[in-house]
């Protein structure tokens, strides 16, 4: 039989990867989530479990979406950068994310010119 995944363990890596990447404090997160920091705490350490109205209150603490919270997919990356970047990016408003896209548009552009060594690479 397939073991189950730990949705516990999942959530408890989404928050602390998600608040790390809006480099912010258990403090900070939980207050502007309205949660105490010792249960914030509690949660990332996979120690407790929380209803679903705390739910909303970590993602309102980490300024995202539930959705965006409970999307587990990136967890599972083995690139390390890649994942972050995920991280990250579910973090960004909807302006954000437009103007990441068109930077990372931009240096796409360049990728085959930095390979033929046509531009300098910084140093």
């Amino acid at each position: 039989m397939i073991e189950p995944p730990d949705y516990r363990e999942k959530f408890a890596n989404r928050v602390r990867s998600l608040r790390e990447a809006a480099n912010l404090s258990i403090e900070r997160a939980s207050e502007q989530g309205g949660l105490s920091p010792t249960f914030w705490g509690s949660v990332e350490r996979a120690a407790q479990e929380p209803c679903l109205n705390t739910i909303f209150g970590f993602a309102q603490g980490l300024g995202t979406s539930g959705r965006t919270l409970m999307t587990f997919e990136h967890e599972d990356d083995d690139d390390e950068v890649r994942r972050e970047l995920n991280n990250l990016l579910d973090l960004f408003t909807p302006d954000q994310l437009r103007l990441s896209l068109d930077i990372s548009r931009s240096i796409y552009k360049y990728k085959p010119a930095l390979r033929d060594g046509t531009i300098e690479k910084p140093r």
